[in-house]
Parts: C-alpha cells; sequence; structure tokens
C-alpha cells in the first residue's frame, strides 16, 4: 500500500517541482494535490503540465485532487436552477481537464448541498446530484479520472449508508467514496464507517482528532482507533493509497514513521 499525503499542510505555499520534492524526500510515495494553494486556476492547463512532469521527474505518484469549487462561486451539483447548473458543470468539467492533463487520478469533493430527509427539495435536489454528477462522471470516464465523494462531520453526507445510497443510486463505475477519519470521528465511529462504505472506498484521508472538531491531527494524537481502522482496511480489502490529510507543516516529516507503525511495517 503507498503511503500518501496531501499537500494542503502547505497550503500558503504555492505547487511546484520544490515542494514536491519534500514530499519525496519525507518518504511520501503518493500525492493528493489542493486547490487551496496560491495561483492555482483551474484554466491554467500549462501548470498542470509542469505539475505532472515535476511529479514523473521525482517518481512521485498521483492519487487525487481535492477540489473545492463551492467554495471559490456559486457552484453546486445538487441545484434545480438551470443557470446555475450550467455554469457548474462548466467548473467540474474543468477540474476534469485539469486531472486529465495530470494523468487521470481521483477528484476528492465534500460540498453536498443535498438537504436532510425532512427538508423541503430533499427528493429534488438529491435527484439533481445525481443527474450532474452522472453528466461529470460520463464526461470524466474516458479521460481516467474518477470521482470521490466525502463524508462530512454535519449535513447529508455524515452518515456512511447515504453515501452508500448515493453509490447504488448511481451506478457510475467512476464514482466513490473518501471516507475522512477525522470527520467521522466527530459524527460517529470511523471503523463502522469504512465497514458500511466496503467495495465503494477508493480513497481516504486520514487524520485525528478529540471528536469535537476538525484538528487534522497526526494519527495517535487524537481518540480515532487507528488498530480498527486498519482492521477494517485489511477487512474491507481496501485496493488504495494510506493518504494523509495533515494540518501542520512540521508533520510531514512523521508521516512515513507513523503509517509503518500503524501498518506495522518495518521502519
Amino acid at each position: 500500500m503507498k503511503i500518501g499525503a496531501s499537500t494542503i499542510l502547505h497550503r500558503d505555499r504555492p505547487l511546484s517541482w520544490t515542494l514536491f520534492r519534500e514530499f519525496q524526500q519525507a518518504g511520501i510515495e503518493s500525492l493528493e494535490l489542493t486547490d487551496y494553494h496560491p495561483d492555482f486556476s483551474y484554466t491554467d492547463l500549462e501548470s498542470f503540465t509542469a505539475l505532472q512532469l515535476a511529479m514523473e521527474d521525482l517518481s512521485l505518484h498521483l492519487n487525487s485532487l481535492h477540489i473545492h469549487l463551492e467554495i471559490f462561486d456559486d457552484y453546486d451539483l445538487a441545484t434545480l436552477d438551470a443557470a446555475q447548473r450550467d455554469k457548474t458543470l462548466i467548473a467540474y468539467r474543468q477540474a476534469v481537464d485539469a486531472m486529465e492533463v495530470l494523468g487521470g487520478g481521483i477528484l476528492v469533493t465534500h460540498h453536498i448541498q443535498i438537504p436532510e430527509p425532512d427538508e423541503p427539495l430533499h427528493t429534488e435536489r438529491r435527484t439533481a446530484f445525481l443527474d450532474n454528477l452522472n453528466t461529470v462522471a460520463e464526461y470524466a470516464a474516458p479521460r481516467e479520472v474518477s470521482f470521490a465523494i466525502e463524508n462530512v462531520p454535519r449535513g447529508y453526507t455524515r452518515e456512511p449508508a447515504r453515501l452508500v445510497g448515493l453509490m447504488e443510486d448511481l451506478g457510475a463505475p467512476n464514482v466513490g467514496v473518501v471516507i475522512d477519519t477525522g470527520h467521522r470521528n466527530i459524527g460517529g465511529d470511523p471503523v463502522e464507517a469504512l465497514r458500511t462504505i466496503g467495495d465503494h472506498l477508493i480513497t481516504l484521508h486520514l487524520h485525528d482528532n478529540h471528536g469535537e472538531q476538525d484538528e487534522h491531527l497526526l494519527p495517535g494524537r487524537g481518540t480515532v482507533d487507528w488498530p480498527g481502522v486498519v482492521g477494517a482496511l485489511d477487512e474491507i480489502e481496501y485496493p488504495g493509497v494510506f493518504m494523509y490529510e495533515l494540518s501542520r507543516p512540521e508533520d510531514l516529516a512523521q508521516i512515513r514513521s507513523n503509517a509503518d507503525q500503524l501498518l506495522k511495517r518495518g521502519t
């Protein structure tokens, strides 16, 4: 299993060969990029070519790109407004195009604005979300790009069973789930979440907290049951990257030894 890390712990620095080299030197094998970095633009495809070449030069595997489109503009895959839908689909296709230039991989998103089942327009907006996600998934498939829908601490996708329901209703082979252990530790049990998701799991966000807020701590510094997490991953035969999503730059140097300890591998 490859050991991966999100570049979010250096979100204040531009993505570059120099930054990637620091991850490589820390023993990281796989990256998740994020769009929080300075100068990041989905329409600057030349910059993604440069990033792809940098990762290739450093023999780094690209696992995923964590997209936050709804933070940057009025995008919503669950919208019922035709104009907003068209605008949203353009933005998601641009993200797919960027990921294709990077060499393909997983686009991670957690901005899923489906109301609770007892709230107005739940059924209509859930249906719109599935229809729109299916549209972008069909666009992404021939470009070797997948989508991973992430659980959140609060909101419709806080419950793993709801994510499974979305996957079953969608039925798209290039759409799966990412379980964020920190998010689930606030809303429930990460171990049971992994078992519930099962073979829908295509990537991870691994970090710890004390069950009250999203701290993005190194595993072992909070209350997540890490032996249980690793055991559940073995049970469901998870095929993907052991991907960390931490917040403190100084923790980068400890990821490799932490992963080796959790996975009981020699350091």
